[in-house]
């Protein structure tokens, strides 16, 4: 099956809504995201793709990493960049459920296994 990878960068995902994204994940489209997302707009997301499930669309399987911090000093850094880009650093990952077969979380990957 063919498919497309997409970088969508985290401000342009806050400015667009999830049109786009269910627009390119109903195309074979895997989404990433140069920010890990909030649990509200994880939740936001899971909401939006129920609505969208059909025969067609299966839905999404959704996997986010967070950069690790290793002592307090990366702590206060990462809290001050997020502050001002108003993002979490990470990545974020998204496919549709009948291309991705799932993603595995490791503490510093993500794995996307397909079909």
């Amino acid at each position: 099956m063919k498919f497309k990878i997409k970088f969508l960068p985290y401000e342009r995902f806050r400015a667009g809504g999830f049109s786009g994204i269910f627009k390119d994940l109903k195309e074979n489209t895997i989404i990433l995201i140069d920010a890990k997302l909030r649990p509200e707009e994880e939740r936001r997301l899971i909401e939006e793709t129920m609505r969208h499930v059909s025969g067609r669309f299966k839905g999404i399987e959704l996997g986010s990493l967070e950069l690790p911090e290793k002592n307090g000093l990366e702590w206060i850094r990462n809290r001050f960049f997020e502050f001002l880009e108003g993002k979490k650093r990470g990545i974020t990952i998204l496919g549709p459920a009948k291309l991705v077969r799932n993603i595995k979380k490791n503490p510093e990957e993500l794995l996307l296994y397909t079909y």
